[in-house]
């Protein structure tokens, strides 16, 4: 058999084959097969849908984030308009955060275009249109959304027939003084670029001060000491990464004078950290980040920022007496730190309290909410994600989640309870280690297979996962959530580009600063500098004198002729 008879027979059918099986996975894993075969998603087909009415029904999605881009694909469909207002022109994809932060990838591969995916739902919806806007104040009785494009106040009045609110939620700082004026946070895209530079620009200026010997060593080793405080599943990526930093590209890049000297602390306020996993598994997580020379101190937390300085002290619980509290603050010890990140928790934005309160709801954590995720004292207002009351974690799983569901009931004109469906926990360790958790249904024996072992009382309820395996897991099924096949070739670029070069150590230009002096020629160089060039201060007189002009232009000449 030839070279060509092969490839048309067995290469390409395999190829063709091979695409088709991994389409089809990824679909099902996603829960997408309704974006190519349409199914309502309920069986109760009594109720009325406005899908049957000839009246097109206003949709408007606050927000960018897991939920409402998920509410968006899914409830763009006939005689629906969608509108997104959302201050953030792009969806993030916040798994990736703690890796951008660093080099590992770049912020493009964790980020989608905003309009690339409302173009995609404008051909199946009436319209679908994208507003770069910040939602200020809802009222929910007229049914109007009003917004600001900017800082300055343009206002915006958008009406709705259906409201989705999927704004997310905002570091929180437990009222922590100095946290908001000092720390850095990985929350946004901005963040992380905030972070890498930070990161960056303290290596360098460690780096120039080990010049002179030991000289600097006190402000040396400040600029080297990251602190992360938050010890759920993002602080522990981060210092996974941080670690992973340290050791295989400062060390080549910076020496080991400099990467020896580099202090990464993850402080948790809890007794253990990784609270949402079972408890051995947290405890591999902890061995594991010690010895790749992270520092875990547990059952600490900041109690004041000030500048460089950061305050700690053992945690107390809210019962705790007077006596437990002085006791403990009596232990309070003070650090200076290069940088301070803080991932500790999150809490509701403005327009979610404001929106709460306007309701007379007391719970100012998010926007209380029934089974079918509508707003409690609202008609055709719905919660979803993170600003969502709803008995389920804060988790981009459950927004993903809750924004299908909410997209497939406006789509079918049904409103139906929301189940979440626990797929199962990831985390990356760095280094090619992971760490996995998923409930054992028990369909499929595959657990044991792969090595995964029993957890808790009930030896049939959950499984976990360590090493290689819930490494390649971890990378392969969020590789599979990105939301188009450009996001997906960036991200394997930038995990082989890293495995083979390294970590990208470019630091992140965030602001521009003007760097030269006027006059200047094209090419930056000052005009003094050049002698072929005579620097004219009155132009004024050489413009109005053609005598003037000639015999210049003349001298200019014969410089040049000279030079």
């Amino acid at each position: 058999m030839g070279i060509l008879d092969f490839t048309i027979k067995r290469a390409l059918p395999a190829a063709a084959a091979t695409s088709i099986t991994a389409w089809a996975g990824i679909t099902t894993a996603n829960d997408d097969w309704d974006d190519y075969f349409f199914t309502s998603s309920s069986s109760n087909t009594s109720a009325p849908s406005p899908t049957t009415s000839d009246k097109e029904e206003k949709i408007v999605i606050l927000g960018s984030g897991w939920a409402a881009l998920n509410a968006l694909r899914k409830c763009a469909s006939a005689q629906k308009s969608v509108v997104i207002v959302s201050p953030r022109p792009h969806f993030l994809y916040t798994p990736l955060l703690a890796s951008s932060s660093v080099g590992t990838i770049t912020l493009r591969s964790a980020c989608e275009p905003l309009r690339a995916l409302v173009e995609s739902a404008a051909s199946k919806a009436t319209s679908a249109t994208f507003v770069r806007a910040d939602a200020r104040e809802i009222d929910v009785h007229n049914k109007k959304v009003y917004a600001t494009t900017d800082s300055d106040g343009m206002g915006l009045e958008l009406s709705y027939d259906k409201l989705v609110i999927a704004v997310g939620a905002q570091p929180n700082t437990f009222g922590i003084p100095g946290v908001q004026e000092h720390g850095l946070f990985l929350k946004e895209a901005e963040d992380s670029a905030k972070l890498h530079a930070k990161l960056l620009s303290n290596l360098e200026k460690a780096a120039a001060l080990s010049h002179q010997g030991n000289k600097y060593a006190t402000e040396i080793d400040r600029l080297l000491k990251v602190v992360v405080v938050g010890g759920g599943p993002t602080g522990v990526e981060l210092c996974a990464e941080l670690a992973d930093f340290k050791n295989h590209d400062v060390v080549k890049r910076y020496g080991t004078d400099i990467s020896d000297r580099i202090q990464i602390i993850l402080v948790e306020a809890m007794p253990r950290i990784l609270m949402p996993f079972d408890e051995s598994l947290a405890n591999v997580a902890k061995e594991h980040l010690v010895s790749k020379g992270v520092e875990v101190r547990t059952g600490c937390g900041v109690t004041y920022v000030e500048g460089q300085d950061v305050t700690m002290q053992p945690s107390t619980p809210r019962t705790a007496t007077a006596e437990q509290k002085a006791e403990a603050a009596s232990k309070a010890k003070s650090e200076e730190v290069g940088a301070l990140v803080w991932v500790a928790g999150i809490g509701a934005r403005p327009l979610v309290k404001k929106l709460a309160k306007q309701l007379g709801q007391t719970d100012m954590r998010g926007l209380k909410v029934d089974e079918t995720l509508k707003v409690e004292g609202t008609n055709d207002v719905y919660a979803i994600g993170d600003c969502a009351l709803s008995g389920s974690p804060p988790t981009a799983q459950v927004a993903a989640q809750q924004g299908k569901h909410i997209g497939r009931a406006l789509r079918d004109g049904i409103d139906s309870p929301f189940k979440y469906n626990h797929m199962g926990s990831l985390i990356c360790l760095g280094s090619n280690n992971g760490m996995a958790q998923f409930p054992d249904s028990g369909k499929f024996n595959v657990w044991d297979a792969i090595g995964a072992s029993n957890l808790g009382a009930n030896a049939n309820d959950q499984r976990g996962l360590t090493g290689l395996p819930a490494f390649v897991i971890w990378r392969s099924t969020y590789w599979t959530k990105l939301l188009s096949t450009s996001s997906r070739l960036s991200l394997a670029s930038d995990w082989v580009k890293a495995k083979l070069h390294g970590r990208d150590v470019v630091e992140p230009v965030l602001k521009r600063a003007a760097t030269l002096k006027a006059p200047v020629e094209s090419f930056g160089t000052e005009l003094k500098r050049n002698n072929t060039i005579r620097l004219v201060k009155n132009v004024g007189a050489i413009a109005t004198d053609p005598v003037a002009a000639a015999n210049d232009g003349e001298k200019k000449k014969k410089r040049f002729w000279l030079f």
